[in-house]
């Protein structure tokens, strides 16, 4: 019951993310990606939907989780470092 809710969560935080950027149409990831701000300084990336089946994304995900709650205001972030989190991008591209 308790991966339900947290699966429901994530949907409903990733439409929430989704929407933010809808405004200025330069800012609408693609289709099939959406984007996550990484570390403090928030810089802005955006991941193919495709990663949300990864491992590695999926602890990044649980770390937003446990740091900033399922109620992200200004769009799903990432706690790690920029240079990490490029570093875990290239691997999972590379998987």
């Amino acid at each position: 019951m308790e991966i339900k809710q947290a699966s429901k969560s994530l949907k409903q935080m990733l439409k929430r993310c989704s929407s933010l950027g809808k405004k200025s149409s330069e800012h609408v990831p693609k289709k099939g990606h959406f984007a996550v701000y990484v570390g403090h300084s928030r810089d802005r990336h955006v991941v193919p939907i495709t990663f949300l089946n990864h491992p590695t994304f999926k602890m990044m995900l649980q770390a937003a989780e446990e740091e900033f709650g399922f109620r992200q205001e200004r769009g799903l972030t990432i706690p790690c470092d920029q240079n990490i989190f490029l570093s875990l991008l290239d691997s999972i591209t590379s998987y």
